[in-house]
């Protein structure tokens, strides 16, 4: 016991020295300002500039800003790319006429197709993205929500443009309907 009492008092009286839990959050910040009267100035806080929190500086350097955020791959646009936009008719090789063209004939309708920046459109049907696949400048494949008079349906289509022959072939992958089809452009 004898040993233990010394180390007692020292605990003891270490623990009356230090602050309490409410000593320690006083605000002094009134009484240094009636100390100072009412016309003294207020040192501003010194602020690092390590892009923390509050301190009004940017980020640290090589990390991206809100305005460089990673834009969505282009491969993923769901957009026709340009070389496939336009007017085409559905042929067994040979060019197209301007008559040929004219999707409310009644010998061309279903056999005229017209692509959109975001979407396809025969006579009475059509389809609008969902989401692409795979995208090229001359080649999309994608999912279409091709919905007609309130029957949900889609259509996984891949539209390629050959630039040599000047055709467009547009294949379906949907199992019922697997299919390929040949266009070409339509005269303007």
């Amino acid at each position: 016991m004898r040993f233990c009492l010394p180390l007692l008092i020292a605990l003891l009286a270490t623990s009356a020295c230090s602050p309490t839990p409410d000593e320690q959050e006083v605000d002094t910040s009134a009484a240094d300002a009636s100390l100072q009267g009412p016309d003294a100035v207020q040192t501003p806080i010194p602020v690092e500039p390590d892009g923390g929190i509050g301190d009004g500086a940017g980020p640290p350097k090589g990390l991206p800003s809100d305005g460089d955020a990673q834009q969505e791959p282009s491969a993923f646009a769901q957009t026709f790319p340009t070389a496939i936009r336009g007017k085409w008719r559905e042929t067994d090789g040979a060019a197209v006429t301007k008559a040929q063209c004219d999707g409310y004939q009644q010998d061309n309708m279903g056999k005229v197709l017209t692509i959109g920046e975001d979407g396809y459109s025969f006579f009475e049907t059509g389809g609008k993205f969902i989401s692409v696949s795979d995208r090229a400048p001359g080649h999309i494949r994608a999912l279409f929500d091709t919905t007609y008079a309130d029957e949900p349906t889609r259509d996984e289509l891949e539209f390629r443009v050959d630039p040599v022959a000047k055709t467009l072939t547009v294949r379906n992958f949907d199992t019922g309907e697997r299919s390929t089809t040949t266009y070409r452009r339509c005269p303007d």
